[in-house]
């Protein structure tokens, strides 16, 4: 276990690296590319609730997806973090510019007053990040489960779709029991579809 623990830490650090490298306009038309793939998928395009995360800066970026997404007619939810059991709830956004707040650790989360829970066994596609991917559809989170956790609450049926940058695919992600596998992974490049 402490061997996958390391060979995880390590291939994070160098995801980190390649991806603080991406100067803004590399990120967002990479992001923009995404997102024209995203909305191509049969999962996407079938699903009326969806979860997305709201990006960090290096992340893959999310907000024009999430706001295309409202105007799109899509209900949108976002995470929760819930930190002292290191666990996910989903809440309905309406307003992307006028509902969130950074969070503690500097997160956009709904406000107090525009939290609205709603069940994940409900939810018909999970938009997820990720630090690394490989191509049978493991990932890495940033190490806490907050992900892992929150997908075992969804419904069998319900899609998960990662966003990743090129630079986020690894040859092979080291599993252990706790690990969920993605549907599939979106890069600027490709849509990748595990078997």
């Amino acid at each position: 276990m402490m061997k996958i623990i390391n060979i995880k830490e390590k291939i994070r650090k160098n995801i980190y690296l390649k991806r603080n490298a991406l100067s803004k306009d590399e990120k967002d038309l990479n992001s923009k590319n995404i997102f024209k793939k995203l909305k191509k998928t049969d999962e996407f395009i079938h699903s009326k609730n969806i979860m997305f995360y709201v990006a960090t800066r290096n992340e893959v970026q999310t907000e024009n997806m999430i706001k295309k997404s409202l105007s799109m007619g899509k209900n949108i939810f976002i995470p929760i973090m819930i930190n002292d059991c290191n666990n996910l709830i989903s809440s309905l956004l309406i307003d992307f510019d006028n509902e969130l707040e950074k969070n503690n650790q500097g997160i956009l989360e709904p406000k107090e007053e525009f939290k609205r829970i709603f069940p994940p066994e409900k939810l018909d596609l999970i938009i997820l990040p990720g630090v690394a991917f490989d191509c049978k559809g493991n990932r890495i989170g940033r190490g806490k489960g907050y992900y892992d956790r929150f997908l075992k609450k969804v419904k069998p049926s319900a899609a998960k779709i990662a966003l990743a940058y090129e630079i986020q695919i690894v040859e092979k992600i080291p599993t252990d029991i706790n690990d969920i596998l993605i549907h599939k992974i979106i890069t600027e490049n490709r849509v990748i579809t595990p078997v």
